[in-house]
């Protein structure tokens, strides 16, 4: 049996969750997640619990079930991801400037503008 990479799962559970524009049951993340192979209910519930806990995403009592619902946008969480990951760099202005490399020309016109906005 072939083991998925570590946070796979918890990636696939908030991508259900971005693709939504309501909050779900744990019934609706496990219809929605396309992964093979697939996983059990179980396992929903433990991920949307670490999720929780993580504070990446909220959860509202309805009934006996729980709705949950990302905390901030994907975009927000990737532009998080990238800050933590050029703080954690021995010299993050080096890892910027790699990363500034790997642009493509309508990433680094955006990229110029939004520095534009900052002045």
């Amino acid at each position: 049996m072939s083991r998925r990479p570590m946070g796979s799962l918890e990636a696939a559970v908030l991508d259900v969750l971005w693709d939504s524009d309501d909050p779900l049951k744990p019934g609706d993340v496990l219809d929605r997640l396309d992964i093979d192979p697939a996983v059990a209910y179980s396992t929903v519930l433990t991920i949307l619990r670490r999720l929780w806990k993580k504070r990446l995403v909220t959860r509202s009592r309805v009934g006996k079930a729980y709705l949950y619902r990302p905390t901030r946008s994907r975009e927000e969480q990737v532009a998080e991801a990238m800050a933590d990951a050029f703080a954690a760099a021995g010299d993050p202005a080096v890892a910027l400037g790699h990363f500034v490399e790997h642009l493509s020309a309508d990433q680094t016109s955006a990229l110029k503008r939004l520095l534009g906005r900052r002045r």
